[in-house]
């Protein structure tokens, strides 16, 4: 099954042969394999996972909400952001999320700045979820 990721920013895959695909979907994580029903679904933000044909490795990245659509010729998804672990700011990430949730516990925010924070927050712990898994760099 060949996979594809894309951004409106950027091209992460197209039409790579996977043997599977993990996304964080709306209900919980979904898994997919070859000859899975076709479907549309939501994604929330979290860690997608897939891997290469003939790899034992799987590759992952941080997706924030978007769509994966299912069909018998793969598995396409369209994230609002997706970050590669070779992207991640580690010390950036952290330091993003300790100002925002200071600002969070100091000011008082209509219901959309909550939703946005959510959603940003997840994205962060996301991020320092997959950076920590990395080997150090030398």
């Amino acid at each position: 099954m060949k996979l594809t990721i894309v951004t409106p920013e950027k091209r992460i895959l197209v039409g790579q042969e996977v043997d599977e695909v993990t996304v964080p979907a709306f209900k919980g994580e979904l898994n997919i394999l070859p000859g899975h029903a076709p479907l549309i679904t939501t994604l929330e933000t979290g860690v997608m996972k897939w891997k290469l044909k003939g790899k034992e490795k799987q590759d992952v990245a941080v997706i924030s909400w978007g769509y994966c659509q299912v069909s018998p010729e793969g598995v396409n998804i369209l994230a609002n952001i997706a970050d590669l672990p070779e992207e991640i700011d580690l010390q950036a990430t952290k330091e993003f999320l300790a100002l925002s949730e200071k600002k969070i516990m100091n000011e008082l925010i209509t219901d959309e700045d909550w939703a946005e924070f959510q959603r940003d927050w997840a994205h962060a712990r996301a991020k320092i979820e997959v950076a920590e898994q990395l080997p150090a760099k030398k």
